[in-house]
């Protein structure tokens, strides 16, 4: 009863995004490749405490009671969380799907936004001086 994602909470999961976000953001500002281990923790940490916690909100609902749920979860969850959000939670479905893609996309949507940024700054930076 109280495996590896008994502990798993939604906070956890967002805690997780946080972290791996914030690491992505320090490896873009600082524009430096981690490491292949780091690389792996910050791109799929989120996503495997999404899969921790859908496998435990499962397990509560009864909702794709099957042996090997959190495999299938992690080979097909673009398409498996959203079958998941709509029969769980009917109507308001999206918004668990949305919150739960958000998490899993954050660390690569943080290491855009900065790289964008920072692109940004030093291509208007390079214009402004080319210009005058």
């Amino acid at each position: 009863m109280g495996g590896p994602s008994a502990d798993i909470t939604l906070r956890v999961a967002k805690l997780a995004a946080l972290f791996c976000s914030l690491m992505a953001a320090a490896y873009a500002a600082l524009q430096i490749q981690p490491s292949p281990v780091m690389k792996i923790l910050v791109t799929s940490g989120p996503a495997v405490v999404v899969v921790l916690w859908l496998q435990k909100d499962a397990r509560r609902t009864g909702v794709g009671a099957v042996q090997d749920f959190g495999y299938f979860l992690w080979l097909a969850w673009p398409f498996v969380i959203p079958w998941y959000a709509f029969r769980t939670r009917g109507r308001s479905g999206w918004k668990l799907t949305a919150g739960l893609f958000g998490l899993i996309m954050a660390s690569y949507i943080t290491w855009f936004v900065v790289t964008y940024g920072l692109w940004s700054v030093r291509y208007g930076l390079w214009y402004l001086r080319v210009t005058d």
